[in-house]
């Protein structure tokens, strides 16, 4: 006899799209994209959904949904509360949050921050969906002012307002001594002025809004799953550019990250250097040897305060030689941007094709892989206003003809931003005296900062010229101190790199 069967009727899950509408065919991607999700509108509850996750510090967190509640009536949102496997009462308080269009994840044990993002489904966000730190304070006018940029741009993919405690120059430090005091400082900063935004590689993201067809084409869950440690923000910001969008930081938008970063708050330091160590390797390999932190973080925003607009309103055009994935001529850019300039071209120059990739997501012009001595047939002559060598001078096995091309390629009032290794620094200087300890070889001609000075006078003239500092510890700086026959020669020693701005001046 064989053994009974029983049937089950399949469950049917109707989904009414009755007032829905058919997204229009457009010729390019990011329209057609935004055409689907507003083709979405009448399933979205809000126009912004608010993520906030928690697991305990109970009373970062009040302070974070309080500081919701209060500072963001400007604008249509909903929140999206999830308790990941706290031990305190933060689940009972989430409960509690006096707010009519909330939702509530509870995950009953915490198996790692990533986990409830793994859960998320696009149909549970709208239009545009910020995620929050629980030790986040938002301030006046901030999710109104992001979403304002990001409606003027649609290929604004993601943005982050500037706050305290945070990495990678997104810090702006308000002076303050209590929440009283900030928030006041914070609604005298958040006035709206998109010009003080930054197109950025990568960004830190503590508090993040992303628009909702980004989300779609970089894809769920949020994060590469294999970056549960760090480097999950470098990653989802690349993902986001590689998709066709930009990452941008709102300088016009501060909130309080209230988390003592410099101290380590809540890590472990050995664990945390680990993590680090294992993030970054894993970043190199998805990546293709890219480095998110040496590849990335070759910043200019330090020496760009004396970087005048060349002649004409018109548009301006950058050209970066080896620039890696492209951050100083986004930071041209960005400055630019700052003086009121938004028409502005990038285009590149690499001799390493791993950067080629990225260095597309940010030009717009002629991004061109070659040997060093083809660099100048790529662009036709007196094109562009800027050109920023970002590897030092003296490193090219031809200086002086790198030097004369990027002159040629520049208008006649054009600007060339580049850089010179000093090698005369400590390190050569203790290696002749047989200390080897500091020593870092790697090729470059020693070509003294004021004879390069005498030959830029011969094409233009000198607008700035700075000097990056080496990071030694104050223990060999003694004892570099005590190997001197005269101590001023210190200031000269301690120059890493120098950094020039030099002005064209004939055809």
């Amino acid at each position: 006899m064989g053994r009974p069967t029983m049937e089950k009727q399949a469950e049917v899950i109707t989904i009414n799209t009755d007032a829905g509408t058919t997204p229009q065919v457009t010729g390019s991607l990011i329209e057609g994209r935004k055409n689907v999700v507003s083709s979405l509108d009448n399933f979205y509850e809000a126009k912004v959904t608010i993520y906030v996750q928690a697991y305990n510090r109970l009373e970062k967190t009040k302070a974070c949904i309080e500081s919701i509640l209060k500072y963001t009536g400007d604008i249509d949102y909903e929140l999206f509360l999830v308790d990941n496997g706290s031990t305190d009462e933060t689940l009972a308080y989430f409960k509690e949050v006096p707010y009519p269009k909330k939702r509530i994840l509870h995950i009953t044990k915490n198996v790692g921050a990533m986990f409830p993002n793994l859960l998320l489904s696009i149909y549970q966000l709208a239009p545009f969906a910020v995620f929050l730190g629980n030790d986040i304070i938002v301030t006046s006018g901030w999710l109104s002012n992001l979403i304002r940029g990001m409606e003027e741009d649609k290929r604004i993919g993601m943005v982050c307002p500037v706050s305290s405690n945070v990495s990678n120059f997104q810090q702006i430090n308000l002076p303050f001594s209590n929440l009283e005091e900030m928030q006041q400082q914070a609604a005298v900063f958040n006035r709206p002025d998109t010009s003080k935004w930054q197109e950025r590689l990568r960004l830190v993201t503590p508090a993040t809004v992303y628009r909702m067809e980004c989300l779609m084409a970089v894809g769920l869950p949020l994060a590469d799953v294999g970056f549960f440690h760090d480097f999950a923000d470098d990653d989802i910001a690349f993902r986001v550019r590689r998709a066709g969008y930009k990452a941008m930081l709102a300088g016009d938008t501060w909130i309080h990250h209230n988390h003592d970063l410099s101290h380590g708050e809540g890590k472990d330091p050995e664990q945390f250097r680990q993590s680090l160590s294992i993030g970054r390797n894993n970043f190199m390999e998805k990546y293709q040897g890219v480095d998110a932190w040496d590849d990335v973080n070759n910043f200019w925003i330090d020496v760009l305060d004396d970087l005048p607009p060349t002649g004409g309103d018109g548009q301006k055009r950058i050209l970066g030689v080896d620039t890696r994935c492209g951050t100083p001529i986004l930071d041209v850019k960005n400055r630019l941007r700052s003086m009121g300039f938004r028409n502005t071209e990038l285009s590149a120059f690499t001799e390493e094709s791993k950067y080629q990739a990225d260095l597309n997501t940010v030009c717009d012009g002629v991004v061109a892989c070659d040997r060093e001595e083809f660099f100048g047939r790529q662009y036709p002559t007196g094109y562009f206003d800027y050109v920023v060598v970002d590897k030092p001078l003296n490193r090219f096995h031809e200086p002086q003809f790198i030097l004369d091309e990027a002159v040629r390629l520049l208008k006649p009032d054009g600007i060339l931003l580049f850089t010179l290794l000093n090698t005369f620094s400590f390190r050569e200087y203790l290696f002749c005296r047989g200390d080897h300890r500091y020593y870092n070889p790697q090729f470059a001609y020693n070509i003294p900062i004021d004879i390069l000075q005498k030959t830029v006078y011969t094409f233009g003239k000198i607008l700035f010229t700075k000097s990056r500092m080496h990071n030694i510890d104050g223990a060999s700086q003694e004892y570099l101190l005590s190997t001197l026959p005269d101590r001023n020669a210190l200031p000269l020693l301690l120059v890493d790199t120098y950094v020039m701005g030099v002005q064209k001046t004939g055809n």
